[in-house]
């Protein structure tokens, strides 16, 4: 993926930092997104507010990298944001970029392909 130069990002934290955890949870003009290792030394940023009521997906059971919302068992692949099991959107991406050891997300969703971890 091709990150726009225009593109507004936000820090998120140290890569460092990032690699040691599950994730990083944040809000993004009012959205709920986390921040993923990708296993590969980059990251990876999907909203986490599950399509059919808002819950946090964080709150669910994570199986590599499926998550199942804890409300209704809307199940969502959370590196793509594919939901798997209902004919529903999909979980809004952000790019991710990384600088001087820092990790930025875009500030708005973007439409890409699976490819979003930037070094």
């Amino acid at each position: 993926m091709s990150i726009d130069a225009d593109m507004p990002f936000v820090k998120v934290g140290p890569v460092e930092e990032l690699a040691a955890v599950r994730y990083k949870k944040l809000k993004l003009m009012a959205r709920h997104v986390a921040v993923f290792p990708d296993g590969d030394g980059g990251f990876f940023a999907t909203e986490i507010s599950c399509k059919h009521q808002n819950w946090d997906l964080t709150t669910g059971e994570f199986r590599g990298d499926e998550v199942t919302c804890p409300r209704h068992h809307w199940r969502y692949n959370i590196r793509t944001g594919e939901c798997l099991n209902h004919d529903s959107a999909p979980l809004r991406r952000h790019a991710v970029k990384i600088e001087d050891g820092i990790v930025y997300i875009s500030l708005m969703p973007v439409d890409t392909d699976h490819g979003m971890s930037g070094d």
